[in-house]
C-alpha cells in the first residue's frame, strides 16, 4: 500500500519505485534485485505478497534481517525482529524453495521456485552470521571507507585524493592497506544495544 511504503520509508512514493523498476527492465538491465526488510507488526503480513510481485515483474528478491544501525524511536528492534527463518517459512506455506548454489558475490543465500525465474534471497546479520564469507565493503558520500556495515572502522579516502590529486596508485595502495581493518565479525543484537549509531542512508548502498 502506497501509504504504508510512505509511513516505513518516510518519504517513498511507491508508484516511483515500481515505475522507475519497470523503466529499468524495459531498459533492458537484467537479474534487478529488491531488497526488503521485514518487521513483525508492520510489513510482515506483505511477504507473500512482495514474493508474487517479483515473480509477476520477473525479478529477484532478497529479504534482509534488520541490523541495529542507528537509534530508532518508531518501534522496538526485539519486538519487530524478523528472521530469516521465520520469513522463508511463510514463503514455503505457498511456494516450495529450492537452495541453490547461485551467488551474486555478496551475501544472499539464494532459493528457486520451479515455476518462476525470479530467486529469493535471504541476508542474516543476526540468524546466520556471513562475516567469514563478507568481501564488501562501502565508500560514503563523504569518501570514508567503510569496512564493515557493523563496525565504525573506516579510512579516510576523500584526504588522499585532495592531498594526492589524480594519483591513482596512492589511491590504490590506501585501499589495499585499509584492508588489514576489515573487522572479524560483526556483533548485532536486537535488545536495543545499538553498536553503530549512523543510519542506513548515511552509509548509502
Amino acid at each position: 500500500m502506497p501509504e504504508r511504503f510512505r509511513a516505513l520509508t518516510r518519504t517513498g512514493d511507491l508508484k516511483r519505485v515500481i515505475d522507475g523498476i519497470r523503466a529499468a527492465r524495459e531498459a533492458g538491465f537484467t537479474r534487478i534485485k529488491l531488497n526488503a526488510v521485514i518487521l513483525k507488526g508492520r510489513n510482515d503480513d506483505e511477504i507473500l505478497d512482495l514474493v508474487d510481485f517479483a515473480r509477476n515483474e520477473n525479478v529477484d528478491i532478497s529479504f534482509i534481517e534488520e541490523m541495529p544501525l542507528g537509534q530508532v524511536s518508531e518501534h522496538d528492534r526485539a519486538e519487530t525482529f524478523c528472521s530469516s527463518d521465520e520469513v522463508r517459512s511463510i514463503i514455503e506455506a505457498q511456494h516450495a524453495l529450492l537452495p541453490t548454489t547461485e551467488t551474486t558475490l555478496g551475501p544472499s543465500r539464494y532459493y528457486r521456485m520451479a515455476d518462476s525465474e525470479s530467486r529469493i534471497g535471504f541476508i542474516s546479520p543476526h540468524s546466520h552470521n556471513f562475516c567469514e564469507a563478507c568481501n564488501r565493503v562501502r565508500v560514503t558520500a563523504e569518501g570514508r571507507l567503510l569496512l564493515c556495515l557493523g563496525n565504525e572502522h573506516s579510512v579516510d579516502l576523500r584526504s588522499v585524493i585532495r592531498r594526492h590529486p589524480g594519483d591513482l596508485e596512492r589511491l590504490k595502495a590506501a585501499i589495499v592497506d585499509a584492508m588489514r581493518f576489515k573487522p572479524e565479525r560483526h556483533h548485532f543484537t536486537t535488545d536495543g544495544d545499538v553498536q553503530v549509531v549512523r543510519f542506513m542512508n548515511m552509509t548509502g548502498g
